[in-house]
């Protein structure tokens, strides 16, 4: 769509950076393992289930789907990404493509699992129509979204911090919002327009790890492409306060360990049934 073509290449863009994909992989590890395992348990993951990974990242999705016996195949667009999962999960069948037009037949794959990937499509309800389409009747879906706005943790403190601190004259290209369909009142009628039943969602209390407060600044400006983009335009001064900011959070509400901090960073995961 016209009027999402900006964000569309900022997607594309900020994902195909070997540098980005390595930085959201290696600094959201400890959340998006624990997401996998609930993705897994969702779909019912086994031997006789051929599941399709959409917007499979690094793979760590497919790893889980893969250990519990599942036929996998992965889809993203970022080659960057795929390197990672085949590189990590030789047992899946990794594909470069785009969710909102897959080249797979009707009904092919008998679960779908997407990990924080449905707000990387540029249209959510197109991407959504296309997974019920390649799913199987009766198969389900489950999806995952971080917390945002609001959130007590990672996500909700960025937020937070940028509405006080940064220059709001640097503003991201228009897209869907990252975080909405956290909340079940408008997840159920956008996943239920898709062709889905029985929406439900479940909350997950994920962590980031960081080795110091400083460095939860740095996950997200080196591993999420809209903050990133958003960070990376900041003046210096702007983004030091930022920086500051968070490890103030991360030193009085993350817990510290031998090895840094975990960090609060909450999310949910969608799950419903091919109608």
């Amino acid at each position: 769509m016209a009027e999402t073509r900006d964000f569309e290449k900022m997607e594309r863009d900020g994902w195909s950076k070997p540098s980005i994909a390595k930085g959201y992989a290696d600094g959201f590890e400890m959340a998006t393992r624990l997401v996998a395992r609930k993705l897994s348990d969702a779909v019912y993951a086994g031997p006789d289930k051929h599941v399709l990974d959409l917007c499979t990242g690094h793979g760590v999705v497919a790893e889980e789907l893969v250990a519990r016996g599942a036929t996998v195949t992965g889809l993203d667009f970022s080659k960057a990404m795929i390197s990672l999962a085949r590189a990590a999960v030789p047992a899946a069948h990794f594909i470069h493509g785009d969710a909102m037009e897959m080249g797979f037949p009707d009904a092919r794959f008998d679960a779908v699992t997407i990990g924080f990937g449905v707000p990387h499509f540029p249209n959510p309800d197109r991407g959504l129509k296309e997974a019920a389409r390649v799913l199987k009747p009766g198969g389900i879906i489950a999806f995952s979204i971080w917390r945002g706005k609001g959130s007590d943790g990672s996500f909700g403190w960025l937020f937070d911090a940028i509405g006080r601190l940064a220059d709001p004259s640097v503003t991201l290209p228009k897209g869907p919002d990252a975080h909405v369909l956290a909340d079940i009142d408008i997840a159920r009628p956008t996943v239920e327009k898709a062709g889905f039943v029985d929406v439900k969602v479940v909350e997950v209390a994920s962590e980031v790890h960081v080795a110091s407060p400083d460095a939860l600044f740095d996950l997200f400006d080196a591993g999420a492409v809209r903050a990133a983009s958003l960070l990376s335009r900041q003046p210096a001064s702007k983004r030091d306060a930022i920086r500051d900011d968070l490890a103030r959070r991360t030193q009085a509400e993350g817990t510290e360990g031998t090895l840094g901090f975990r960090v609060p960073t909450p999310s949910v995961v969608v799950t419903a049934v091919r109608g």
